[in-house]
């Protein structure tokens, strides 16, 4: 039997190759018909538990919802080439939409709930949804920005049981249908659909600063290889929404294989996060580095163990991940060396899977590195010449899949830039060691990630230069131990009456009324005499980092 993870390098060709595993389900078929078999296995089997609602949903209440909800879906008029927009936290019937959704054969778009009207506009111009699933919190910029792009979109909330606002439904209202049951007979649009259609679109910087919609297939999300760990036991866990690559994996882990799933739609505390894990005796769970760096600074370490007795699998991504962090969390899961424990995941939405893992006990961890490849996963360095290097040799990371990726949305620039002769061309410097180990060293691209969102430098300079009295603006991120990078922006003033008054608590407060609080400058504003370029132009961030470092340095 083959590892869970391999690096098997290629002299010759200079790539390195992951185990060889054979697809688990036929390229033809699609995720709603392999979710709808596990689910109708197990009826009595509670596949999620709302820890915020208390709500539980047995498996056959979750196929008759689905199948309920799809029927009403197609009835509204959803077709296989539209789009649905969930721009909601993980309420109960958020797993219902879902599996509606894959068996209308219509993918989903999921947005982080709290974006705000600016980035949701950016975001809808592309995927232009046909309806719009949100939450009463977030309902009005929902009806704002579909009323702006007029989209004439179908807008439902997803939670409360009060009155919702005018013009807008509820989900509840989808979720009967008369004989669903007795319907077994009735062929989804799923059903005409191959393994390589799209099945949902991920969010994704891709490899420029403005974000996509990375095209899933129904093929590569069954066939991905993130909780390596898993069983049929599992309860499964972990904080992101489906904004998240994390969030997705994580449903569809518990979908396919019929586990529980423990949801909340309350925010991380690390009390709160260690209630749940000894509560509900969670085995996996995926966290963000931020919440890892969290957890690896609570005090009562005795207390953490207790807590994590359950635990199996701890699956932290999303950036980077200090040593400091990895040493502190690798010791405080030491009672237990009979698991696989911490486990450092690298992926990628564009390939809908992990690329490498660097995960104990089942298989071979190194510390400070990504681990080693994942099943049916090509990798190779390429120096600045776009030339293929070996082993302790820097370059870009290319990543071959051996499903086919569509790329993304309305976005064919993009994409072929991206991918390249089938090779995604990641963005990531990194390297491999003599035994096989992935490093990754740093981005080549302007985006960072703050608090595991990604972070576009371009979308917040746009909202400062319309504050009166700025000259130029660079926004770039300072490495931060809990947050990865902290915002932060290099202002040059204008030489006027207005630009000598410009305070950085003006620019602060600016960014703040304009727009969501992942965008807020947590890393500071700092005023310079000029931002320096490059000869074609281009702002040089790391120099910007540079010149705002020595300041702090003096102060």
């Amino acid at each position: 039997m083959y590892p869970l993870t391999a690096s098997y390098y290629d002299a010759k060709q200079k790539v390195w190759s992951g185990p060889q595993y054979k697809d688990l389900y036929s390229p033809n078929i699609t995720l709603g018909e392999v979710i709808c078999d596990a689910l109708a296995r197990n009826p009595q089997k509670i596949i999620q538990i709302d820890d915020a609602t208390g709500e539980k949903l047995r498996c056959n209440q979750l196929l008759h919802y689905a199948k309920a909800l799809a029927r009403n879906l197609l009835n509204l008029g959803l077709k296989p080439d539209d789009v649905i927009s969930l721009y909601a936290n993980n309420w109960t019937h958020v797993a219902t939409l879902m599996l509606a959704c894959l068996l209308c054969g219509t993918p989903v778009n999921s947005l982080f709930p709290g974006f705000d009207r600016d980035t949701l506009a950016l975001i809808y111009n592309l995927t232009k949804p046909k309806i719009i699933f949100c939450e009463l919190e977030n309902c009005k910029i929902a009806q704002e920005v579909n009323s702006q792009l007029n989209l004439n979109a179908q807008i439902f909330v997803l939670n409360g049981n009060g009155v919702v606002p005018d013009g807008v439904s509820h989900i509840r209202d989808l979720l009967e249908f008369e004989n669903v049951d007795k319907g077994d007979c009735y062929r989804f649009p799923c059903h005409e659909l191959h393994g390589d259609d799209t099945a949902l679109i991920l969010c994704s910087s891709g490899t420029t600063g403005t974000p996509k919609g990375v095209l899933c297939s129904h093929r590569a999300l069954l066939n991905e290889h993130v909780l390596l760990t898993l069983k049929a036991d599992s309860v499964i866990f972990g904080f992101s929404t489906l904004y998240w690559a994390s969030g997705v994996f994580g449903l569809m882990a518990c979908l396919i294989n019929a586990c529980l799933r423990i949801i909340t739609s309350q925010p991380f505390t690390c009390d709160y996060f260690l209630d749940l894990a000894q509560r509900y005796r969670i085995t996996p769970f995926l966290v963000g580095t931020n919440q890892m760096a969290q957890l690896s600074m609570y005090e009562d370490v005795a207390k953490m163990q207790k807590c994590f007795e359950s635990v199996d699998t701890m699956l932290v991504g999303g950036s980077k991940i200090p040593l400091a962090v990895q040493e502190k969390t690798r010791s405080i899961l030491s009672c237990n060396a009979q698991r696989p424990g911490f486990a450092i995941a690298y992926g990628m939405s564009e390939i809908v899977d992990l690329v490498s893992c660097n995960i104990g006990y089942v298989s071979e961890y190194r510390q400070g590195s990504e681990g080693k490849l994942v099943g049916n996963k090509k990798v190779r360095i390429i120096n600045k010449g776009s030339q293929p290097v070996g082993p302790l040799e820097h370059g870009e990371i290319c990543v071959l899949n051996p499903y086919p990726w569509r790329g993304y949305l309305n976005n064919e620039k993009a994409t072929s830039k991206a991918l390249v002769d089938n090779w995604l061309h990641t963005g990531d410097v990194g390297f491999f060691d003599a035994d096989g180990f992935l490093h990754i060293c740093s981005r080549n691209i302007e985006v960072f990630k703050s608090n595991n969102f990604q972070i576009y430098p371009s979308l917040i300079e746009d909202v400062i230069y319309r504050k009166p009295g700025i000259a130029e603006v660079c926004v770039f991120g300072i490495t931060d131990f809990v947050a990865s990078n902290l915002t932060a922006c290099a202002v040059v003033r204008l030489a006027n009456g207005v630009g000598s008054t410009l305070t950085a608590e003006h620019i602060d407060h600016h960014v703040q009324n304009c727009m969501s609080s992942v965008y807020h400058l947590n890393g500071g504003v700092y005023f310079v005499d000029k931002i320096p370029k490059t000869g074609s132009g281009k702002m040089q961030r790391s120099k910007v980092l540079e010149i705002v470092m020595q300041m702090k340095e003096r102060k």
